[in-house]
């Protein structure tokens, strides 16, 4: 579970030019749940996102994962945290071209304890979940963007995170491919997976089940999922 509490982010603390992006920030996000954020350019939604997958700090509050302090941790147990239980996908996917498909999936796995032995058969399945492992061995720049934002899917679940984060997982997509990607974020999630996803697109957070809307660095709305 991801638990943030009065949590505030200034960029260049105490210095003359600072600007503070989020302020008083108190959200819980339960294991399997799916949640959209939305708001304007430059609301805060990514700094936000950053933040949840422990690579940008903050100031002030506190934030935990499954009863972790994050702030409170070294930059090598940060990393160790990152590794274990957080998943990103980038609007840009964010794949290394020259590599081939596999070769990208495989990436986290150098940063795991798991074994490198495994890690041709991890990649593998995350890619067949994804539905391209017959592309394992394609380079990525021969790849259209939809098949490449699979790949940065199968590369974010290969280590078995806890939550899945996706930063505008659709913009660079066109409609029918962006409806494939989320379906396939939908199947995820309905498997068990935590998602939290950043968007402007109303047909995107329309797919989730609870939408968080950022204006000013603060939250606005928190439209809880209703009981079924």
């Amino acid at each position: 579970m991801i638990s943030i509490s009065n949590l505030t982010k200034t960029y260049n603390y105490k210095k003359s030019n600072a600007f503070t992006a989020l302020t008083d920030i108190s959200l819980t996000v339960d294991d399997g749940e799916m949640l959209v954020i939305i708001g304007k350019s430059g609301a805060g939604k990514s700094t936000l996102l950053h933040i949840i997958g422990c690579i940008d700090t903050f100031e002030k509050g506190e934030y935990t994962i499954d009863g972790v302090n994050v702030h409170k941790l070294s930059d090598r147990a940060l990393a160790k945290l990152r590794s274990e239980k957080v998943g990103i996908v980038m609007q840009d996917f964010a794949l290394v071209e020259e590599y081939s498909v596999i070769e990208n999936v495989k990436i986290p796995l150098y940063f795991s304890k798991k074994k490198k032995g495994s890690a041709n058969a991890l990649a593998l399945a995350a890619l067949e979940k994804v539905g391209i492992k017959e592309l394992a061995k394609k380079p990525v720049n021969k790849l259209s963007g939809g098949q490449k934002q699979r790949v940065a899917i199968a590369r974010a679940i290969v280590n078995d995170p806890s939550f899945i984060l996706a930063d505008e997982p659709t913009g660079a997509l066109d409609t029918k491919t962006s409806s494939e990607i989320m379906s396939l974020f939908k199947l995820l999630n309905d498997e068990g997976k935590t998602i939290i996803i950043i968007t402007h697109d109303p047909e995107v957070a329309a797919v989730c089940k609870r939408q968080i809307e950022i204006s000013d660095g603060r939250i606005k709305q928190d439209e809880e999922p209703t009981e079924e």
